[in-house]
């Protein structure tokens, strides 16, 4: 009779386990989702990586709050790499292979992400919306890689595009002499734009002589100072050494510039600047999805608004859309098939239009320019 009953107790568990979900997907568990990002809390371009991880852990802590999606709550691992190469790709491989998340997520700082992209690939994880847009990640496709902003190269070949309603004939490039800045340069030979100005390129460097650099600039009398680094350092030095120098041109530069960080080392002088944006400007409350933004960050807490929050923010907001198609049981397999379902005709983007397939999967197109004030302020 003991037998039996302990026969019957073991059929009972065998069956019971048989309808528990296995935790065979890496970083899926029965109340969390786990997904990690290796960025530079620290470093020399912390600001950005910051404020776009601030914009997307509000939006997952809203989604958390009203019970997560499919009552799994997101869980965001975030590995501080200094800006590092080497300590790039070894979060990487820690998050892959040790903490085994379900996805990457919200990446900053091109050198570290091209180092890691072999890791990545080879491990078949999906990639999702890197905060920045290093030349590298577009171009070829990439099945497990998604951008939902355009490339550095496409921004600077919008400006240089627009140059003729600046009256822009004539165009100083300075940029840094390292694996980046060859790979904006080569996007940008052979364009069509380029053909149309006076453009000579001009090597800046955070330890250089800059009293020459402005020397031999202002010789030049360019029209325009284009801005083609992610050194706020540089660009502030450039900028500040042009404005001592009686230098009465104006100053471009796409998105990587840093324009909060430029901001706050320039201070009145950064007035005028024309900045590429690739996501809606934070102070455009008429549109819907910075309406929604606004409203997210202040009940965060957040006063401070910036574009690098806003892009945290829809990158954070397109993988959760994306986690709600993948259905009950999710693998990493169906949500690169639910990323690739979403486009503008099914997605309510609310002011920002993402068209994703199983052809491509750089989600936007949108390119807008500001003008900074002068002080912590933007005009469109």
């Amino acid at each position: 009779m003991t037998m039996g009953r302990g026969l019957r107790a073991i059929l009972l568990w065998l069956a019971a386990s048989a309808c528990w979900p296995a935790q065979a997907e890496p970083g899926v568990y029965q109340n969390r989702i786990v997904i990690g990002q290796s960025i530079g809390v620290t470093g020399p371009l912390s600001s950005q990586a910051l404020q776009c991880a601030a914009g997307a852990k509000a939006y997952f802590s809203e989604i958390n709050a009203q019970g997560g999606i499919y009552d799994r709550k997101i869980e965001l691992l975030t590995r501080d790499d200094g800006y590092h190469v080497d300590a790039a790709l070894a979060n990487t491989e820690q998050l892959i292979n040790v903490e085994r998340v379900f996805a990457l997520f919200g990446y900053a700082g091109w050198p570290g992400i091209e180092a890691s992209l072999p890791a990545i690939t080879k491990a078949r994880v999906p990639f999702l919306f890197p905060c920045t847009g290093a030349p590298s990640l577009y171009g070829n496709f990439k099945r497990y890689v998604f951008t939902m902003r355009v490339g550095y190269g496409h921004e600077y070949r919008y400006l240089l595009k627009r140059f003729g309603r600046f009256g822009v004939k004539s165009v100083a490039l300075v940029y840094q002499n390292n694996n980046f800045g060859k790979q904006l340069l080569s996007a940008l030979e052979g364009q069509p734009e380029t053909r149309s100005i006076s453009l000579s390129l001009i090597e800046g460097d955070v330890k250089g002589n800059f009293p020459a650099l402005i020397r031999r600039m202002m010789a030049l009398h360019p029209d325009a100072v284009l801005l083609a680094n992610g050194d706020p350092s540089i660009n502030s030095a450039v900028v500040r050494g042009m404005h001592e120098a009686g230098y009465k041109g104006r100053f471009f530069g796409a998105s990587v510039i840093g324009q909060r960080a430029l901001a706050d080392k320039l201070g009145p002088l950064s007035r005028g600047v024309v900045i590429t944006q690739i996501v809606p400007s934070p102070w455009h409350v008429s549109i819907p999805l910075v309406a929604d933004y606004r409203k997210l960050m202040q009940s965060s807490g957040v006063t401070e608004f910036s574009f690098s929050s806003m892009e945290g923010f829809i990158a954070a907001r397109v993988f959760v859309e994306a986690l709600r198609r993948t259905g009950r049981n999710p693998t990493r397999e169906k949500l690169i098939d639910a990323l690739e379902s979403i486009n503008e005709h099914n997605f309510d983007h609310r002011g920002f239009p993402l068209n994703f397939s199983s052809t491509r999967h750089d989600g936007s197109d949108y390119v807008d320019t500001t003008v900074m004030a002068g002080d912590a302020a933007f005009i469109n």
